[in-house]
Protein backbone atom coordinates (compact mmCIF):
# COMPACT_ATOMS: atom_id res chain seq x y z
CA UNK A 1 0.00 0.00 0.00
CA UNK A 2 1.11 3.45 -1.01
CA UNK A 3 -0.24 6.97 -1.16
CA UNK A 4 -0.30 9.18 -4.38
CA UNK A 5 -0.24 12.57 -4.58
CA UNK A 6 -1.94 15.01 -6.97
CA UNK A 7 -1.24 18.34 -7.67
CA UNK A 8 -4.05 20.16 -9.24
CA UNK A 9 -3.37 23.85 -8.81
CA UNK A 10 -5.04 24.62 -12.51
CA UNK A 11 -8.48 23.99 -10.56
CA UNK A 12 -7.80 25.15 -7.32
CA UNK A 13 -10.25 28.33 -8.03
CA UNK A 14 -12.93 25.28 -9.27
CA UNK A 15 -12.18 23.89 -5.92
CA UNK A 16 -13.68 26.43 -3.58
CA UNK A 17 -17.31 25.69 -5.66
CA UNK A 18 -17.39 21.82 -5.00
CA UNK A 19 -19.45 21.19 -1.41
CA UNK A 20 -17.33 18.76 0.93
CA UNK A 21 -20.33 19.25 3.43
CA UNK A 22 -18.58 21.47 6.66
CA UNK A 23 -16.26 22.83 4.03
CA UNK A 24 -18.35 24.91 2.54
CA UNK A 25 -18.59 27.06 5.39
CA UNK A 26 -15.09 27.32 7.39
CA UNK A 27 -13.22 30.33 6.96
CA UNK A 28 -9.42 30.53 5.85
CA UNK A 29 -6.93 30.10 9.05
CA UNK A 30 -4.15 32.06 8.04
CA UNK A 31 -1.16 30.07 7.43
CA UNK A 32 -2.79 26.93 7.70
CA UNK A 33 -3.84 24.54 5.05
CA UNK A 34 -8.06 23.28 4.94
CA UNK A 35 -7.17 19.43 4.97
CA UNK A 36 -10.54 16.28 4.73
CA UNK A 37 -10.14 12.70 4.52
CA UNK A 38 -12.48 10.89 2.93
CA UNK A 39 -13.71 7.98 0.65
CA UNK A 40 -14.57 9.26 -3.21
CA UNK A 41 -17.59 7.51 -4.28
CA UNK A 42 -17.63 7.54 -8.29
CA UNK A 43 -21.14 8.99 -10.00
CA UNK A 44 -23.01 7.04 -11.90
CA UNK A 45 -26.33 7.12 -13.86
CA UNK A 46 -28.23 5.50 -10.91
CA UNK A 47 -26.70 8.16 -8.28
CA UNK A 48 -27.47 11.23 -11.28
CA UNK A 49 -31.14 10.41 -12.11
CA UNK A 50 -31.22 9.99 -8.01
CA UNK A 51 -29.90 13.48 -7.66
CA UNK A 52 -32.25 14.44 -10.19
CA UNK A 53 -35.30 13.25 -8.87
CA UNK A 54 -33.87 14.95 -5.30
CA UNK A 55 -33.92 18.57 -6.73
CA UNK A 56 -37.18 17.94 -8.89
CA UNK A 57 -39.32 17.21 -5.81
CA UNK A 58 -37.77 19.68 -3.59
CA UNK A 59 -38.65 22.28 -6.05
CA UNK A 60 -42.04 20.66 -6.65
CA UNK A 61 -42.89 21.35 -3.32
CA UNK A 62 -41.83 24.43 -3.07
CA UNK A 63 -43.71 26.08 -6.41
CA UNK A 64 -47.05 23.94 -4.68
CA UNK A 65 -46.54 26.16 -1.54
CA UNK A 66 -46.15 28.98 -3.45
CA UNK A 67 -49.15 28.22 -5.54
CA UNK A 68 -50.68 27.86 -2.32
CA UNK A 69 -50.06 31.72 -1.27
CA UNK A 70 -47.44 30.40 1.59
CA UNK A 71 -47.75 33.93 3.32
CA UNK A 72 -47.93 36.10 0.51
CA UNK A 73 -44.08 36.61 0.74
CA UNK A 74 -42.63 35.62 -2.56
CA UNK A 75 -44.07 36.76 -5.91
CA UNK A 76 -43.64 34.37 -9.16
CA UNK A 77 -41.80 36.22 -11.50
CA UNK A 78 -39.83 35.50 -15.16
CA UNK A 79 -38.27 32.27 -14.30
CA UNK A 80 -39.66 31.68 -11.35
CA UNK A 81 -38.25 33.80 -9.11
CA UNK A 82 -38.29 33.87 -5.22
CA UNK A 83 -38.32 36.76 -3.29
CA UNK A 84 -34.53 36.77 -2.83
CA UNK A 85 -33.97 37.45 -5.86
CA UNK A 86 -32.59 33.84 -7.45
CA UNK A 87 -34.29 31.35 -8.72
CA UNK A 88 -34.81 27.92 -7.38
CA UNK A 89 -31.98 26.19 -9.19
CA UNK A 90 -29.75 28.65 -7.63
CA UNK A 91 -30.41 27.74 -4.57
CA UNK A 92 -30.70 23.93 -5.21
CA UNK A 93 -27.97 21.93 -6.50
CA UNK A 94 -26.37 18.70 -7.14
CA UNK A 95 -22.93 17.86 -5.16
CA UNK A 96 -20.42 17.07 -7.27
CA UNK A 97 -17.21 15.14 -5.80
CA UNK A 98 -19.58 12.89 -4.40
CA UNK A 99 -17.86 11.37 -1.05
CA UNK A 100 -18.42 9.97 2.57
CA UNK A 101 -16.18 11.81 5.20
CA UNK A 102 -14.39 10.65 7.80
CA UNK A 103 -13.00 14.11 9.14
CA UNK A 104 -14.58 17.67 9.79
CA UNK A 105 -12.50 20.37 7.36
CA UNK A 106 -9.27 20.84 9.70
CA UNK A 107 -6.40 22.72 9.54
CA UNK A 108 -2.51 22.04 9.04
CA UNK A 109 0.45 24.22 8.74
CA UNK A 110 2.19 23.32 5.54
CA UNK A 111 5.01 21.40 6.86
CA UNK A 112 3.20 18.93 8.37
CA UNK A 113 1.30 17.47 5.98
CA UNK A 114 3.74 14.71 4.76
CA UNK A 115 3.88 13.67 8.31
CA UNK A 116 0.33 13.46 8.72
CA UNK A 117 -0.44 11.60 5.30
CA UNK A 118 2.50 9.40 6.15
CA UNK A 119 0.85 8.39 9.79
CA UNK A 120 -2.55 8.19 7.73
CA UNK A 121 -1.15 5.58 5.48
CA UNK A 122 0.89 3.68 8.23
CA UNK A 123 -2.53 3.54 10.21
CA UNK A 124 -4.52 2.64 7.37
CA UNK A 125 -2.22 -0.55 5.93
CA UNK A 126 -2.12 -2.08 9.75
CA UNK A 127 -6.14 -1.72 9.81
CA UNK A 128 -6.51 -2.67 6.15
CA UNK A 129 -9.11 -5.65 5.28
CA UNK A 130 -9.20 -4.43 1.83
CA UNK A 131 -11.58 -2.92 -0.59
CA UNK A 132 -14.95 -3.42 0.41
CA UNK A 133 -18.60 -1.88 -0.55
CA UNK A 134 -21.17 0.48 0.48
CA UNK A 135 -24.88 0.48 -0.28
CA UNK A 136 -27.85 3.23 0.69
CA UNK A 137 -30.50 2.69 2.53
CA UNK A 138 -32.69 6.44 2.84
CA UNK A 139 -32.51 9.48 1.88
CA UNK A 140 -32.20 12.13 4.82
CA UNK A 141 -31.17 15.95 5.39
CA UNK A 142 -28.19 17.05 6.87
CA UNK A 143 -27.32 21.20 8.15
CA UNK A 144 -24.03 22.34 7.88
CA UNK A 145 -22.35 23.00 10.93
CA UNK A 146 -23.32 26.64 10.54
CA UNK A 147 -26.54 26.12 9.88
CA UNK A 148 -25.90 28.29 6.57
CA UNK A 149 -26.93 24.91 4.26
CA UNK A 150 -28.48 22.05 4.03
CA UNK A 151 -27.49 19.04 1.99
CA UNK A 152 -29.77 15.80 1.02
CA UNK A 153 -27.87 12.38 2.12
CA UNK A 154 -28.10 9.47 1.04
CA UNK A 155 -27.61 7.26 4.16
CA UNK A 156 -25.27 4.13 4.47
CA UNK A 157 -26.78 0.90 4.69
CA UNK A 158 -24.39 -2.10 4.29
CA UNK A 159 -20.79 -1.39 4.94
CA UNK A 160 -21.71 1.08 7.37
CA UNK A 161 -19.58 -1.47 10.47
CA UNK A 162 -16.31 -0.97 8.13
CA UNK A 163 -17.07 3.07 7.52
CA UNK A 164 -17.10 3.29 11.29
CA UNK A 165 -13.99 1.35 11.45
CA UNK A 166 -12.04 3.02 8.98
CA UNK A 167 -13.16 6.41 11.27
CA UNK A 168 -11.69 5.05 14.38
CA UNK A 169 -8.40 4.55 12.26
CA UNK A 170 -8.58 8.24 11.48
CA UNK A 171 -9.83 9.38 14.15
CA UNK A 172 -6.27 8.51 16.18
CA UNK A 173 -4.16 9.91 13.88
CA UNK A 174 -6.50 13.33 14.02
CA UNK A 175 -5.97 12.81 17.82
CA UNK A 176 -2.04 12.47 17.60
CA UNK A 177 -1.68 16.10 15.75
CA UNK A 178 -3.85 17.68 18.40
CA UNK A 179 -7.14 17.61 15.50
CA UNK A 180 -10.73 17.10 17.05
CA UNK A 181 -12.31 13.65 15.94
CA UNK A 182 -15.47 12.79 13.91
CA UNK A 183 -18.77 13.39 15.28
CA UNK A 184 -19.79 10.84 17.71
CA UNK A 185 -21.63 8.06 15.96
CA UNK A 186 -21.67 9.74 13.03
CA UNK A 187 -23.91 8.73 10.55
CA UNK A 188 -22.49 8.23 7.42
CA UNK A 189 -23.96 9.17 4.07
CA UNK A 190 -23.14 10.58 0.55
CA UNK A 191 -24.41 14.43 -0.10
CA UNK A 192 -26.03 14.36 -3.20
CA UNK A 193 -27.74 17.53 -3.17
CA UNK A 194 -27.48 21.12 -1.47
CA UNK A 195 -29.80 23.85 -0.54
CA UNK A 196 -27.95 27.14 -0.06
CA UNK A 197 -28.43 29.82 2.35
CA UNK A 198 -31.63 32.02 1.70
CA UNK A 199 -33.50 29.35 -0.16
CA UNK A 200 -35.62 27.63 2.67
CA UNK A 201 -34.69 24.92 4.80
CA UNK A 202 -36.13 21.40 4.94
CA UNK A 203 -38.58 20.41 7.60
CA UNK A 204 -38.98 17.50 9.12
CA UNK A 205 -42.18 16.88 7.85
CA UNK A 206 -40.89 17.74 4.10
CA UNK A 207 -37.83 15.96 4.73
CA UNK A 208 -39.87 12.12 5.30
CA UNK A 209 -42.52 13.56 1.79
CA UNK A 210 -38.49 13.47 0.33
CA UNK A 211 -37.61 10.61 1.43
CA UNK A 212 -40.66 8.65 0.48
CA UNK A 213 -40.64 10.14 -2.89
CA UNK A 214 -37.13 8.82 -3.58
CA UNK A 215 -36.85 5.52 -1.57
CA UNK A 216 -37.79 3.52 -5.19
CA UNK A 217 -34.88 4.68 -6.53
CA UNK A 218 -32.24 4.47 -3.60
CA UNK A 219 -32.92 0.82 -3.00
CA UNK A 220 -32.66 0.50 -6.52
CA UNK A 221 -29.27 1.56 -6.50
CA UNK A 222 -26.24 -0.56 -7.00
CA UNK A 223 -23.35 -1.13 -4.19
CA UNK A 224 -20.17 0.70 -4.96
CA UNK A 225 -17.23 -0.14 -4.51
CA UNK A 226 -14.62 1.35 -2.08
CA UNK A 227 -10.91 0.78 -3.07
CA UNK A 228 -8.43 3.77 -1.80
CA UNK A 229 -9.01 6.39 1.27
CA UNK A 230 -8.00 9.82 0.11
CA UNK A 231 -7.00 13.37 1.35
CA UNK A 232 -6.66 16.66 0.50
CA UNK A 233 -5.34 19.84 1.65
CA UNK A 234 -6.29 22.83 -0.58
CA UNK A 235 -4.91 22.03 -3.93
CA UNK A 236 -3.05 18.68 -3.02
CA UNK A 237 -4.74 15.31 -3.12
CA UNK A 238 -2.98 12.11 -1.73
CA UNK A 239 -4.75 8.84 -2.42
CA UNK A 240 -3.79 5.43 -0.08
CA UNK A 241 -5.23 2.75 -1.64
CA UNK A 242 -7.06 -0.19 1.10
Amino acid sequence: MAYTQFDVSSVVDDLAEQPLDAQLDMGHVPGGWAGHVYLAVKESVGLCRVSQTCIREICRRRQKQRRAGDAGTSKEGEGGETAGGLGQEDRVRRVDNLHVSLTRVFYLQEHEICGFVAALEKAARAASRGPFAIGFSKASVYASETGRRAFVGLDIGHGAERLAGMARVVDEVMRRFGKQPFFANARFHVSIVRVDEGGRMIGRQQEKELGAAMQEEILALPAVQIAQLECSFGNRFFCIAL
